[in-house]
């Protein structure tokens, strides 16, 4: 095993939350009547995400995703849904 790949994995695990490797497509919302910016969320947790983006933006944005879903159980007033892969 590598240094570098020995360090990642340090720097991985002292995370808040656990990370989970998802490339779904997203858009950035500027939020100043601008078209929004589209990216890919590369990984996502309950605290944060890293996403792939082709320009600046600035330190404060809107995420926004859509995710195609399927109900897998409908429980008093809740539903538990299964992303879609594309």
């Amino acid at each position: 095993m590598s240094l570098l790949h020995r360090l990642d994995q340090r720097l991985r695990n002292r995370r808040r939350s656990p990370r989970f490797e998802v490339h779904y497509l997203g858009q950035i919302d500027l939020g100043r009547e601008v078209e929004l910016v589209n990216c890919i969320i590369c990984d996502i947790s309950e605290t944060g995400a890293r996403l792939a983006i082709g320009q600046d933006v600035p330190e404060e944005f809107m995420l926004v995703f859509k995710r195609r879903c399927v109900v897998r159980r409908r429980d008093d007033g809740e539903v538990a849904v299964e992303f879609i892969r594309a």
